[in-house]
């Protein structure tokens, strides 16, 4: 199954030094060309020592057992090991090569939902209730959402991506009247993390 990787690095020093930009954009390449779907590096703005890496894989299977233990791989964890720490990382079920998550928007909102496992059906039927609405307040920028599935527990965990203009623009929906429906989500969730980020281009 086709899923979307997404992973926090925590770097040691939000001002990349030039070892470590170099370090990363070969990681960047060289999972790119593995995984022939392109990797994203996408920096906190609540806190720019936090960056996250979104990939796609064709299946957890080849990304946990054929590339993590691959030499290549394992080569460049070690080139940057003293420059950052993998927080953590999983997967989604949303397919890489039809998702759309916003990257061309100026700042892109990751929401993580965390539902208790008998809760996740209703959440769902929710979130379809609502998350139209919610489109008419990220346009012209999208939305694009999945279940995480390597999860830890019985909790479940959705992660939504939305594209908007500035960090005000997402916190301006929370008080509207178009978050009402939207908005019934919370009776359904045992916590949330909002962040909001940039995508980072280096090169």
């Amino acid at each position: 199954m086709p899923v979307t990787e997404i992973a926090l690095l925590r770097l040691n020093n939000e001002d990349l030094s030039t070892s470590t930009k170099t370090g990363l954009l070969g990681a960047q390449k060289a999972q790119a060309e593995y995984s022939n779907h392109q990797v994203y590096f996408l920096r906190q703005i609540e806190d720019p020592a936090c960056v996250y890496l979104l990939g796609g894989w064709e299946s957890i299977e080849k990304h946990m057992n054929q590339w993590i233990p691959s030499e290549t791989n394992q080569t460049l964890l070690q080139q940057l090991a003293g420059s950052l720490e993998v927080k953590w990382m999983f997967h989604l079920d949303v397919d890489p090569s039809t998702s759309r998550i916003p990257l061309e928007a100026p700042v892109v909102a990751i929401s993580r939902y965390f539902v208790e496992s008998e809760k996740k059906a209703e959440f769902d039927t929710v979130l379809k209730t609502g998350i139209p609405r919610f489109g008419t307040y990220t346009a012209p920028f999208v939305y694009c959402g999945g279940w995480r599935v390597d999860k830890e527990g019985d909790d479940e965990e959705y992660v939504l991506f939305s594209g908007w203009n500035e960090v005000k623009d997402h916190l301006e929906f929370a008080e509207s009247k178009g978050f009402k429906e939207f908005g019934k989500t919370k009776g359904l969730i045992k916590g949330a993390e909002i962040k909001h980020v940039r995508v980072e281009k280096w090169a």
